[in-house]
């Protein structure tokens, strides 16, 4: 809470999801992560984002490899060599990580269970 205004600091609420907050490309990729037949590659996700958003392979690239770091994502290359191509594996379905999210949430904003709050507002 800002003591100043009395508000909540809904920024740093995002930065502290426990890593699991995610950016409009991150849930973008995601999106297609989970819809896509593995193995999951970059280039998979690069060939199915461009015609939607016009990114280049690079941007696509390293924004998996970040989720991978958030712990959304396992990366392991494909083969032995360090030119290999990593592939991709979610750890959290849609399910799971909206609910760690939404958990997240009611505590930082609530500082009640996610139950707890729902209950509350569905009344």
């Amino acid at each position: 809470m800002n003591i100043e205004t009395g508000t909540k600091d809904y920024v740093g609420i995002r930065k502290g999801l426990d890593g699991q907050s995610l950016g409009e490309l991150e849930a973008q990729i995601l999106d297609i992560v989970w819809d896509i037949e593995p193995p999951i590659t970059a280039s998979k996700v690069f060939k199915v984002m461009y015609p939607r958003r016009e990114l280049s392979y690079s941007t696509v690239m390293l924004t998996m490899s970040k989720l991978a770091r958030k712990g959304i994502l396992t990366q392991e290359r494909s083969g032995p060599r360090k030119t290999d191509p990593f592939v991709y594996t979610p750890l959290l379905t849609r399910r799971e990580l909206g609910k760690s999210l939404l958990e997240s949430v009611a505590d930082k904003v609530f500082n009640k269970p996610l139950s707890q709050v729902l209950a509350e507002l569905s009344d």
